[in-house]
């Protein structure tokens, strides 16, 4: 049966060759999509690194930015704040919390070794409200004017730069200045969709900041207060030179940047469906017109005894012949992605997607096929050998 099935492909190459390259089209769409989705689910699966949980944000801006001297007033804020039984912690920043779009990039060196690093200024109470897992050493204490200030960074830049987190500790690198390591915590992403990129928290200098991120964690089970925070930070931060932005609480933070990339990959995934559901559409045409061109042949075959179900798996097994003949090409083609690194992606990755995309090719060109071999397992005999 296998035999004859190429035989008839090949006395039919003019209708099959567009079908090939229609299955060939579906194919890399499949793979293209399958790449993008299962990226975009390894990142979220791998999260932030960052415990979010009964925090609110507050960002206490300089109206005219100008330089400020927050020392002061932030400890005093700091301790009224803490000071309510239902806070836990108070962290102060700037730029460096999750779900912000600002991102302060430069370059950390050691040894004549550079790697690219997201540099965040926080205080010594960033890493416990945001629940930093620490990997080696420890966070920096409240240093922030010494001469070589304490940094913690994160594993990849620990290992980019020294070989693994044990190693970094104690190490000076250079990054705006010499910096002494010491700590090395896991990972810290802006958000869940986004990579990894090596990073360093160091000591931020509230004598020199145009704005200042304030977190309050609060104790599981309560809410937050933003009325009574801004109250209390107009205390000591005028209505006329400071002004309170971006309040919220970290979760409802999370759902906006998780929206905007749920909308893109909506997108993504109304545009490979609605070009598979076009040419799957097309390939039920052309197999079922195929099925009305060869009913006499089909009419014989019955009279010779084969079943419904033969000439089902006739037909599947056609429709599964040309998509591998379309497979092969594609693959070949596809697989020098990785192979030249025209695009960067883990190669479990690129596995997955490729199988994924095989399999789906199959299930769709056997959805394709159903109809029209239901409408040959339904032809009679007599009925087609009279019309020839």
């Amino acid at each position: 049966m296998i035999k004859h099935s190429f035989k008839l492909i090949w006395n039919q190459k003019l209708k099959n060759t567009y079908i090939i390259l229609e299955l060939f089209f579906l194919f890399v769409i499949l793979l293209l999509s399958s790449i993008y989705m299962l990226e975009k689910y390894e990142l979220f699966k791998e999260g932030t690194g960052a415990n979010i949980d009964n925090m609110f944000h507050m960002r206490i801006n300089q109206k005219d930015f100008k330089r400020v001297d927050y020392v002061d007033r932030l400890s005093k804020l700091r301790a009224e704040i803490i000071s309510d039984p239902t806070v836990e912690e108070v962290s102060y920043s700037y730029n460096a919390i999750p779900y912000i779009w600002s991102m302060n990039v430069n370059t950390s060196i050691y040894d004549s070794t550079y790697v690219g690093t997201v540099l965040r200024n926080v205080d010594e109470n960033f890493g416990e409200v945001f629940n930093l897992r620490i990997i080696a050493g420890t966070w920096f204490e409240n240093d922030y004017l010494s001469a070589n200030p304490p940094i913690v960074i994160d594993r990849l830049l620990a290992e980019g730069l020294f070989g693994s987190p044990e190693n970094a500790i104690n190490k000076t690198l250079e990054n705006n200045g010499d910096k002494l390591v010491v700590g090395v915590y896991e990972m810290l992403k802006r958000n869940e969709y986004e990579d990894n990129r090596a990073s360093l928290c160091s000591p931020m200098d509230f004598t020199k900041a145009y704005a200042v991120d304030m977190v309050v964690k609060y104790k599981d089970g309560e809410p937050a207060k933003p009325s009574q925070l801004a109250r209390i930070i107009h205390q000591y931060f005028s209505k006329d030179d400071f002004a309170i932005r971006y309040a919220s609480t970290m979760h409802a933070k999370k759902q906006d940047v998780v929206a905007e990339t749920n909308i893109e990959m909506t997108m993504v995934g109304f545009f490979a469906v609605f070009l598979i559901v076009n040419i799957i559409l097309g390939m039920i045409g052309i197999f079922g017109y195929s099925v009305k061109r060869r009913k006499g042949e089909l009419g014989i075959r019955r009279a010779m005894g084969s079943s419904a179900q033969k000439l089902h798996l006739l037909l599947l097994l056609e429709s599964w012949s040309l998509t591998l003949l379309a497979l092969i090409p594609a693959v070949i083609l596809m697989i020098q992605i990785p192979l030249l690194d025209l695009y960067p992606i883990a190669n479990h990755i690129f596995l997955q997607a490729l199988g994924l995309s095989v399999l789906l090719i199959f299930v769709l060109v056997s959805i394709s096929v159903y109809y029209p071999a239901y409408l040959a397992s339904k032809i009679e005999a007599a009925e087609a050998l009279s019309e020839e």
